[in-house]
């Protein structure tokens, strides 16, 4: 793997796109979850503290700019902001409170975006991940239907 400033349980972890797409397993770093920062329905303060939290290189997400607008109750769907990775999170909410605090566990967020999967390296795993489960389900079924048909018989 190649070392992309990604961080993960306080050390380096290392991944590329390749990595996510190739024959092993993908990173943690690439599957885990994100977590929640904040939620706004002011897109404009969002759009203000995701560049901030760039600066001070913690990578951050917009969701849900598009349907928030779209959906009534709108407080149920106010667009929210993600930080990439979890070991930065209490560093970007220190950052939310004060924003002249200092940043410790900083990435290089340009480099974090250029090795991020796009959409369609995103959509492959997750393919796999499906067509996996697929034949599973389908084993357990045809289990299932043998031992039925020997309880049948006997």
């Amino acid at each position: 793997m190649h070392v992309t400033n990604a961080v993960q349980n306080s050390v380096i972890v290392e991944w590329t796109k390749s990595d996510a797409l190739g024959s092993g397993e993908p990173p943690n770093s690439f599957l885990h979850a994100m977590k929640l920062l904040t939620k706004s329905g002011d897109m404009e303060f969002l759009l203000v503290l995701k560049e901030r939290l760039e600066e001070k290189g913690i990578p951050a997400t917009i969701q849900g700019k598009n349907t928030a607008s779209m959906m009534i109750p709108r407080f149920a769907f106010e667009p929210t902001i993600w930080i990439y990775i979890d070991d930065q999170y209490d560093e970007a909410r220190q950052l939310l409170d004060d924003p002249g605090y200092l940043v410790q566990n900083r990435l290089d967020v340009a480099e974090f975006y250029e090795n991020l999967p796009t959409e369609t390296e995103q959509r492959k795993v997750l393919n796999h991940a499906f067509l996996h489960l697929g034949w599973v389900v389908g084993l357990i079924v045809l289990a299932l239907l043998f031992i039925l048909k020997l309880l049948n018989s006997i």
